[in-house]
């Protein structure tokens, strides 16, 4: 895959996976794809470092979305946005992007850093957009409201 191919690829990853990510975890949420496609994108070793500094290895996240669904209040959605590769080769590519949740009124962000591979090489070759997440860094930013 090209550097820009693979990164246009990432992109749509993020998006797609928020929207899943929105849909799973409304109570009257209906997502387009199941849990499985979470498995399928997130590479053996995939870690990812919270806006709290803790530390969730691949199984955990899956764990943790698994329980979630239908957690959050009706009115909740994700947004992605300010979507830009930081660095990036034909196997992989750094993404930066501003994730944003509403919920009960409130409005949360956060500074994202998103490391992607090609699935070939990232050990999640049914990754179905071709490019898995290998390490995910979140930073809180100051709140919107």
């Amino acid at each position: 895959m090209t550097p820009d191919a693979l990164a246009a690829a990432a992109v749509r990853e993020v998006v797609e996976l928020h929207e899943f990510f929105g849909d799973w975890l409304r109570p009257d949420g209906k997502p387009a794809f199941g849990l499985d496609r979470l498995v399928q994108v997130l590479a053996d070793g995939f870690r990812l470092i919270t806006p709290d500094g803790r530390i969730l290895e691949r199984n955990a996240v899956i764990g943790w979305i698994d329980t979630a669904r239908g957690s959050r209040a009706e009115d909740f959605r994700i947004e992605v946005s300010d979507m830009r590769p930081v660095w990036q080769s034909s196997e992989a590519v750094l993404l930066d992007y501003v994730e944003t949740q509403y919920g009960l009124g409130k409005t949360t962000r956060r500074q994202s850093s998103a490391l992607m591979a090609a699935a070939l090489t990232s050990g999640a070759p049914a990754a179905p957009l071709g490019v898995a997440w290998v390490h995910l860094q979140e930073t809180w930013l100051q709140s919107a409201d």
